[in-house]
């Protein structure tokens, strides 16, 4: 019998600075995006992306995206190709080599794994490795959540956006940790994210916490908040900082991330301009996370 070889794969070997400009750049072209962290050998500590696409891409402008995609994490193009391989369910097949992870006070597990430990006093969100960024794996997820554990100390929140939701990981923790009486704006101008969101708070029953909707920035954005999360890339960041000072309540914080630690200082020196004060900075390998506060 015949193998249908309807779609393509290509992987690349990319640090892990270069993750998410890849994961953005090749999103509109690949069926489904698969980021791993390489354990051993000489490739060690660096991350193997696969994308698979149904159909053969145009490999001009794949070329050109990969090029784009190096240039803006500052790396060399890498080597990559395109091969044939049978149709399957990728995303579900790659859920198995996504063990749980506990981040702080999080476990976050998969769908596949059937009867999960969660341990005692841990906050459990079920997510999967799927089409929208945020399986909790990367360095700046961990960041954000790191440094939400830090605004609780000091402040407890009524309502919160997440600016670019992902997979809405950072809604969802939120949700579980303030209880009922949060509400929650999800927002990503990716409709697959928001869709996947959408999927995943029903999943993990905060559905009548967290509201889900598609933005561009904060085009569609109406409310004021007292705490923001917007884990992007560097550019929108400092691009939206006047949006996320003029959504901000006195007095209320916001958690960036998606920048890299050289980016700081520029994203700092945006919100700044913009009128919010610097609280603190995480760094978590080549990313950083940083408090900013409106007075």
């Amino acid at each position: 019998m015949t193998e249908d070889l309807t779609q393509y794969q290509t992987v690349i070997t990319i640090p892990e600075k270069a993750v998410p400009f890849f994961e953005k750049a090749l999103d509109p072209y690949a069926v489904a995006l698969m980021a791993s962290l390489i354990e051993k050998g000489e490739d060690k500590n660096k991350w193997k992306m696969e994308a698979i696409f149904d159909g053969k891409p145009d490999e001009n402008v794949l070329d050109v995206t990969m090029a784009i995609a190096a240039m803006s994490a500052e790396i060399d193009e890498p080597e990559w190709d395109l091969l044939p391989v049978p149709k399957k369910n990728w995303l579900r097949e790659n859920l198995l080599d996504f063990p749980p992870l506990e981040l702080g006070k999080y476990y976050i597990y998969g769908s596949h794994i059937e009867n999960p430990r969660i341990p005692k006093g841990m906050v459990a969100l079920q997510i999967d490795a799927a089409t929208a960024f945020g399986s909790g794996e990367h360095a700046t997820t961990q960041g954000c959540l790191q440094a939400f554990e830090d605004v609780l100390k000091t402040t407890k929140p009524k309502r919160v956006l997440d600016m670019g939701c992902g997979s809405g990981i950072l809604s969802m923790a939120a949700a579980k940790v303030l209880g009922k009486d949060v509400k929650i704006d999800a927002v990503d101008i990716d409709p697959e994210s928001v869709r996947v969101t959408k999927e995943n708070i029903k999943i993990n029953g905060v559905e009548k916490n967290i509201k889900v909707f598609q933005s561009e920035g904060y085009a569609n954005v109406t409310d004021q908040y007292d705490l923001i999360f917007a884990n992007i890339l560097a550019r929108p960041l400092m691009e939206m900082a006047p949006d996320l000072y003029k959504h901000l309540n006195a007095g209320g914080m916001a958690i960036l991330s998606g920048f890299l630690n050289g980016q700081k200082s520029w994203v700092l020196r945006a919100h700044a301009k913009a009128g919010l004060e610097f609280v603190r900075v995480y760094k978590i390998k080549e990313w950083s996370t940083a408090i900013v506060k409106r007075n």
